[in-house]
């Protein structure tokens, strides 16, 4: 198994590159786009590979965490996610709403 990196105050949330790129090959490939680039999260969010961690680009994502830093599930329990899906995920509130593609755009929607 994988160990995670230790957390420090600077680096919160980081993970080894090499479990980025597995996550990132969980994200659902979309025909017609080079999936080395852009994928989709579960919820239909575009994601752009350069923009993890980027909360200042609606196409950034981050890793969803569900028992892997307790080493409960190992990789079984991470998943690529928009990041604005992350915050809801992370703190449990979905608000009946998620972000998903709108086009090429990524746009909140009730569900």
């Amino acid at each position: 198994m994988l160990e995670p990196v230790p957390e420090s105050e600077a680096d919160i949330g980081a993970y080894p590159r090499e479990v980025v790129e597995q996550v990132w090959q969980l994200a659902q490939a979309v025909p017609g786009n080079d999936p080395a680039v852009w994928r989709k999260d579960e919820f239909g969010a575009w994601l752009h590979r350069q923009e993890y961690r980027n909360r200042h680009s609606e196409f950034g994502w981050e890793i969803a965490d569900g028992g892997y830093r307790m080493r409960r599930l190992g990789m079984a329990s991470l998943r690529p996610m928009q990041w604005q899906n992350h915050v809801d995920f992370l703190v449990a509130v979905r608000n009946q709403a998620v972000v998903t593609a709108d086009g090429l755009r990524n746009a909140r929607r009730l569900i």
